[in-house]
């Protein structure tokens, strides 16, 4: 069922906000007291020997910063390859074909991946945005609507709700209702800002006036509101619209793993491959690092870089200050289950339909990716996205029980994909025994009770990764955290 379009695009949407709060833009997202405030400027002359947890951006972020000021570095990594969460899935599919497992877009605000794209000379691509309609099913009942369109939703909704598509309810009752002082972390632990990080997401929209029905309809519609009732809305407000703010993401062409590898592929000599790292050591002059086979590795200092869980199974000698092992241990992440099903082609085109859908189903949200070369009749990607607890009760399921599950449950919302399935695959992010699910996630408070012990050093032992920054969540984040702990090593 379709209603006259009486509402913005997404991309007009994205667009109007970074206009209206473009002034707001560089202090909310980026506040220099909480995330870097620059990159390492000339050479050293006190050259040190720093050890780095982990290749993900953070990890390779620091690394890179140090070796470029004169600094003797070695990464240690657990898997087989750089980029942790930034992660294109290439097989088992086609050739020509991927899709991203992790980390889905660069904002156009992202000052330092920005930096790190123009020096390696890496193409950027528009977003792909739907153009054609989106599929929405909710409460049972199946809608088509073209982007930005309105609909006659399942939902409840008041008077000045009806008829208008998700987004401008998201403009609505988040955009359009930041406080100003959320622009300044100096104001962070005064009103109205503490109270905005001590209030749930769910909360705050409907102190704003919205409706039951359309917090059912922002949660079922919007990937930041997974689990409304347990994000801080402050957390939301900085991290969730820091992708958008100021103008359109964008995503690296040939995959966003390109950022990560060509920064790695610079580093060949430094990086160690196949490195669980298990004990970290300050013995006052130096660190020393264990892996689980018993190697050795011995430093001035050490980046941590890992995410917070497998942080959590690392040991620490002398023992984390009690207000750090409590951040780590209470700052919680939000666990996704990713299911790819490869297409013969994309049928959904012939319907003039975008691949994109909004459920409230197990399948989650459906991300389609078309063939690079032969996106009108190649074969494509279909792609199951869930997020919060049901992606942990999925991940939990065998593999091919989840692929049957998640076709049964994507042919309600594209009839067709059994007909056209090839192949599928599973990324339940809280099984890989090096993320222990996906990114932070802070509850109500946690912004303003952990996030200062999360950044903090110990000793010679540094911390990074985007679980240390004020846009958690996003590659920007993690790539300022390793700068910002590469500058921390360099200016002591």
């Amino acid at each position: 069922m379709k209603a006259g379009r009486n509402d913005i695009s997404r991309k007009v949407f994205l667009q109007q906000i970074g206009l209206g709060l473009g002034a707001l833009g560089t202090g909310i997202f980026f506040p220099g007291s909480l995330s870097a405030a620059g990159f390492i400027s000339g050479k050293t002359t006190i050259p040190r020997k720093v050890l780095v947890l982990g290749a993900g951006l953070s990890g390779l972020a620091a690394a890179w910063e140090l070796k470029k000021a004169g600094h003797e570095v070695t990464i240690l990594e657990a898997r087989n390859r750089p980029g942790g969460r930034v992660s294109t899935l290439r097989e088992p599919f086609a050739e020509g074909l991927f899709a991203e497992e992790g980390a889905a877009a660069y904002g156009a605000t992202y000052s330092h991946a920005l930096k790190f794209i123009e020096e390696f000379g890496l193409e950027k691509l528009p977003y792909p945005f739907p153009e054609k309609d989106v599929v929405y099913h909710l409460n049972g009942k199946r809608i088509e609507a073209a982007p930005g369109e309105g609909a006659q939703w399942p939902y409840e909704l008041s008077p000045k709700e009806q008829g208008k598509d998700p987004l401008s309810l998201v403009k609505m009752y988040i955009i359009d209702t930041l406080p100003k002082e959320v622009g300044d972390p100096k104001l962070w632990d005064k009103e109205p800002v503490i109270s905005m990080d001590q209030t749930s997401l769910e909360e705050y929209l409907r102190k704003q006036g919205a409706s039951e029905g359309a917090i059912k309809l922002i949660k079922n519609t919007q990937w930041f509101a997974a689990i409304p009732g347990e994000t801080s809305a402050l957390s939301m407000g900085v991290s969730d619209f820091g992708l958008f703010m100021g103008g359109m993401p964008f995503i690296l062409k040939g995959g966003n793993d390109q950022l990560p590898k060509e920064l790695a592929s610079r580093m060949k000599e430094n990086i160690q491959y196949g490195v669980e790292v298990t004990h970290v050591k300050d013995t006052g002059s130096g660190v020393v690092v264990k892996d689980k086979s018993g190697r050795e590795f011995s430093g001035d200092n050490v980046i941590v870089t890992v995410p917070l869980k497998v942080t959590q199974n690392i040991s620490f000698e002398p023992p984390l200050p009690a207000a750090k092992k409590t951040a780590i241990e209470n700052m919680p992440v939000i666990d996704l289950t990713r299911t790819f099903l490869e297409v013969d082609k994309p049928f959904w085109l012939e319907d003039n339909l975008s691949g994109a859908a909004f459920t409230d189903l197990g399948v989650g949200t459906v991300n389609p990716y078309l063939h690079s070369e032969n996106p009108e009749n190649g074969p494509a990607i279909i792609e199951g996205y869930v997020a919060g607890p049901q992606a942990g009760k999925l991940g939990n399921l065998p593999k091919e029980e989840v692929i049957r599950e998640v076709r049964s449950q994507m042919e309600k919302v594209y009839p067709g994909v059994e007909e056209h399935f090839q192949e599928g695959y599973v990324k339940a992010w809280g099984k890989d025994p090096y993320a222990l699910g996906g990114p932070s996630w802070p509850s109500p408070g946690d912004v303003n009770n952990y996030l200062r012990d999360l950044q903090s050093s110990h000793g010679r032992i540094h911390f990074a990764g985007e679980h240390t920054s004020v846009i958690r969540s996003t590659m920007e984040g993690a790539l300022r955290s390793g700068v910002r702990a590469a500058r921390e090593i360099h200016n002591s």
